[in-house]
């Protein structure tokens, strides 16, 4: 198991819980942590994530990517409310609507929003992995074709 002694493991956990959607769980399974200590809200989770070196970490990656994107949630917030604002002067209601819904869309609230993220990675099994490696063999040897000997050509 991992150790968050060290500074890589760190690293390494906030970079994944930051790219597989903030989930705490699948961070660390993919780090190299066991299913049965990855449980979301279990005491594992609590005691990697409350970790003091681990929230800096976190931090410091989300204020990277926050200095990266020019254009952030809340400006984007921002301009929905302005064009909400000058729907209403311009007596459009359909629009005015258009923009409370896309804020509400950017909040989360959303009736399709099914919060269970069907378009997440899933960790694949080394069955799968195997059989995938197998394919792209078989794949790569059936491009290339038989190979030709000097004396055939």
């Amino acid at each position: 198991m991992p150790s968050i002694k060290d500074e890589s493991t760190v690293e390494a956990i906030a970079r994944a819980f930051t790219s597989n959607g903030r989930c705490k769980g699948k961070a660390l399974i993919t780090v190299g942590y066991a299913d049965s200590y990855a449980i979301d809200g279990g005491r594992g989770c609590d005691v990697v994530f409350s970790n003091v070196r681990v929230k800096a970490a976190i931090a410091r990656i989300d204020a990277k990517t926050a200095k990266k994107a020019d254009y952030s949630i809340e400006k984007y917030r921002q301009e929905l409310d302005e064009a909400r604002t000058h729907a209403r002067e311009l007596r459009q209601p359909s629009a005015e609507v258009s923009a409370i819904v896309a804020k509400g869309r950017s909040c989360g609230y959303d009736k399709d929003n099914d919060m269970g993220s069907k378009d997440q990675p899933q960790p694949i099994t080394a069955a799968q992995a195997e059989e995938w490696r197998l394919m792209a063999q078989a794949a790569t040897r059936a491009s290339l074709g038989p190979k030709l000997s000097k004396e055939a050509v």
